[in-house]
């Protein structure tokens, strides 16, 4: 069991600041429920962070709402190396989590407060890929 740092990072700058953490990573598993960030971090997401993570060698599996935009724009991506499953949402949820091979980083896009919270620790990560894979599994 490794058990390592917490640490919250506020606003819009601490958000693009997880999601650029995420850029030196092999292999991500996302769950990205949010639909408004853009009016949390602007445009970085669609113009900065995803060409460059999508043109990297990092692979994804990516689980989205299921929508028309999200279907359209998933056409677009490696789907060997930036695999894409949907899900149907029974309540709105403006956040996300990512998990890389060490780390996991819930993401809030609450107006008020937004935040990313960055836990490494071995146990967590484990307990969330199980359940990232098994939802993968069965979507």
């Amino acid at each position: 069991m490794t058990t390592g740092s917490t640490q919250i990072l506020y606003g819009a700058d601490g958000i693009k600041q997880a999601y650029e953490m995420t850029l030196k990573e092999s292999r991500l598993d996302i769950v990205c429920l949010s639909s408004d960030y853009a009016n949390v971090i602007g445009k970085y997401f669609d113009v900065d962070y995803g060409p460059r993570l999508f043109r990297s060698k990092i692979a994804t599996r990516e689980v989205l709402p299921d929508t028309v935009g999200n279907r359209k724009d998933s056409v677009k991506k490696d789907q060997r190396k930036n695999q894409v499953k949907f899900i149907k949402l029974s309540k709105k949820s403006e956040s996300d989590f990512i998990l890389t091979n060490e780390r996991l980083i819930f993401v809030s896009y609450n107006k008020k407060m937004p935040y990313a919270l960055i836990i490494d620790d071995s146990d967590l990560v484990a307990n969330l890929k199980n359940q990232f894979d098994n939802l993968w599994e069965r979507l």
